[in-house]
């Protein structure tokens, strides 16, 4: 291979689960079928699922319709599937009309159609391409139904009439069977460039006019580069993990090739590759944190030796910038995102605003100045061994305490979590995390005490009155409120408080880290 070729850092291989994936048959009538209706948690959607049941039952002889309620920004549970496979002639899925929940919604039609089932998909105008990018990844075609306007930016009355102008077209597309494309090749290819890496500056602009890039200029990820790299993974083409959204796995030539391109040296790759086995588990819900009109990103906290031995920053700073080893590692995983999970901003990736963690949010623990055990031996890692939390991050805030009133550090911490629009409070679920100076820390351990003592002070102090809640603010079923004698809590306990030590040793500012409600964060240790 010519050393000066850039290598493709989107080649990868095509999920497994579309191949070979089954056809949904023709239905051919209505008239006496058992139809699902699926629903997830927007409010607009209920009232039109109930009128489409109306008119099913009106409009359908002998049709029988059966509701069921899925979450928004997570996956249906796979035996609920399964049920409304085995008992139902069709289903029509919705509403697909943010991000995660239209990531999710196409999920939960896919599976349902590659069960057998005729399946419509009902999705806002704003998010068809993010449903047909993720068709074309996934080789997976659902027949969808269009609405112009997303319901929920109108009335009641209007979204009902949404429902009625659509309904021909719903009952059109469960009579049409599902047209799957070829599923996605699985050799790994090599894009060679047009122009030579010689040419710097003709060969970056190509690498942003392919869209590898997050904006900011890269390193050119020419064969010698990655071949570099490659030498310290091993096999090019092994599969480290299946990336969401897309489901393409990353094979050890993909990660290298945006390894270079975010600055990373082969010291980090160790860390980098059991961050992207993290964030690709199920329970992490890459797919909706990706995909979100939020700003949720993955947030990778890593302690133990292998922190030290790539060189991670967990003091002064460590939130960036300034920091290679921070920066460039959780840059990589970001562009990986991208590129092999096909998460590009504006396409598949439908943040409304987006966060500057979305370029990188990579930190070490600060072990050696605290006086609690590191997060990874809190979670069940051995001492002595080395591993990578990752959370999903909606934000940072920060909180100015007093220096040495522990009372009042607690207190301040629990109520930088207490505010009503903090996504985990709305759909009652999480995990967040409080980042504390090392002052801070030794501070509340001379007032005895431990890590989990201070999280259920935290925890505790983190509530909201009932009563302060308007009532347009109430969960959406499925969610509902975290309540406790008339107060309303982030989390459902200290334990999904994660206390982490890092910083300068000032006990004056900390940074509280809200989470994406519906990501549950996930260990991956770190072989050294």
């Amino acid at each position: 291979m010519d050393p000066d070729a850039l290598v493709d850092p989107t080649a990868a291989p095509g999920p497994a689960a579309a191949r070979g994936a089954a056809r949904a048959p023709a239905l051919g009538s209505l008239a006496g079928r058992k139809l699902a209706l699926v629903r997830n948690a927007w409010p607009s959607w209920h009232r039109m699922t109930d009128r489409l049941e109306f008119l099913l039952t009106e409009r359908a002889e002998g049709v029988a319709t059966t509701q069921y309620l899925v979450p928004n920004g997570s996956a249906a549970d796979p035996a609920l599937l399964a049920e409304i496979a085995g008992s139902a002639d069709a289903a029509v899925v919705g509403l697909a009309n943010c991000g995660s929940c239209t990531a999710w919604s196409y999920h939960d039609a896919a599976c349902l159609s590659q069960l057998g089932l005729p399946v419509a998909l009902v999705v806002s105008s704003q998010f068809t391409g993010l449903v047909e990018a993720l068709a074309a990844a996934r080789a997976v075609a659902i027949p969808t139904v269009v609405l112009d306007v997303n319901p929920e930016t109108v009335d009641a009355e209007s979204a009902l009439r949404l429902l009625d102008a659509a309904y021909d077209r719903i009952v059109a597309a469960l009579l049409t069977p599902a047209e799957n494309g070829e599923p996605a090749p699985a050799e790994v290819t090599t894009f060679r460039a047009v122009v030579s890496s010689g040419d710097e500056d003709a060969a970056l602009q190509a690498c942003h006019d392919l869209g590898w890039t997050d904006g900011l200029p890269v390193v050119l990820p020419t064969a010698r580069r990655v071949d570099a790299l490659l030498a310290a993974l091993g096999d090019p083409d092994a599969v480290v993990a299946a990336m969401p959204p897309t489901g393409f796995g990353v094979t050890n030539r993909a990660l290298a090739a945006n390894a270079v391109m975010a600055g990373c040296a082969p010291a980090h790759l160790p860390v980098l590759t059991a961050m992207v086995r993290a964030v690709c588990a199920q329970g992490f819900n890459l797919n909706g944190i990706a995909t979100t009109t939020g700003p949720s990103t993955p947030f990778a906290v890593v302690s133990g030796p292998a922190a030290g031995q790539a060189g991670l920053n967990a003091g002064r700073g460590a939130l960036g910038p300034g920091w290679r080893a921070n920066a460039s590692i959780g840059r990589a995983l970001r562009l990986l995102i991208a590129n092999v999970g096909g998460a590009r901003p504006g396409e598949v990736a439908k943040s409304s605003m987006g966060q500057p963690g979305r370029y990188t949010m990579c930190i070490a623990e600060n072990e050696a100045d605290s006086p609690w055990e590191p997060l990874h031996v809190t979670l069940g890692v051995p001492a002595g061994e080395s591993a990578v939390t990752v959370l999903g991050a909606t934000g940072t805030i920060n909180v100015l305490t007093p220096r040495s009133d522990v009372e009042a550090m607690l207190t301040l911490f629990g109520d930088s979590l207490a505010y009503l629009g903090n996504p985990n409070v709305v759909m009652g679920s999480g995990t967040v995390a409080v980042l504390v100076s090392p002052g801070h820390a030794r501070a509340m351990s001379r007032a005895g005490l431990s890590k989990s003592d201070a999280a259920a002070e935290i925890w505790a102090r983190s509530s909201i009155p009932l009563g302060r809640f308007p009532e347009s603010a109430y969960p959406d079923p499925p969610y509902e409120f975290i309540e406790r004698d008339g107060r309303i809590y982030p989390v459902a306990g200290p334990a999904q408080v994660y206390l982490i030590v890092v910083g300068g040793p000032e006990p004056t500012h900390a940074t509280v880290i809200p989470s994406h409600p519906s990501c549950r964060p996930v260990t991956e240790r770190i072989p050294v």
